[in-house]
C-alpha cells in the first residue's frame, strides 16, 4: 500500500471511531435527537467509504 494512502487510511479509520464514540454517547446519554444521530451516521458513512475507495485502488477489495 502507497505511504500517502496508508496515512489516509488511518486517518478514515480513526475519524470512523470517533463517529462511533460519538454515536454511542448520544445514545447513552438518552437523547436521541433524530438530526444530530443522523448526522453521526452520514459521518460514518462518508469515512467508511473514503477507506473502501483506498483499499479498492491499492487493489485490496
Amino acid at each position: 500500500m502507497k505511504e500517502n494512502n496508508l496515512k489516509i487510511a488511518q486517518q478514515d479509520i480513526e475519524d470512523a471511531l470517533k463517529a462511533i464514540e460519538d454515536i454511542e454517547k448520544v445514545i447513552d446519554s438518552n437523547s436521541l435527537e433524530k438530526e444530530m444521530l443522523k448526522a453521526k451516521f452520514v459521518t460514518l458513512t462518508e469515512k467508511v467509504q473514503k477507506v473502501e475507495e483506498i483499499l479498492k485502488s491499492e487493489g485490496i477489495l
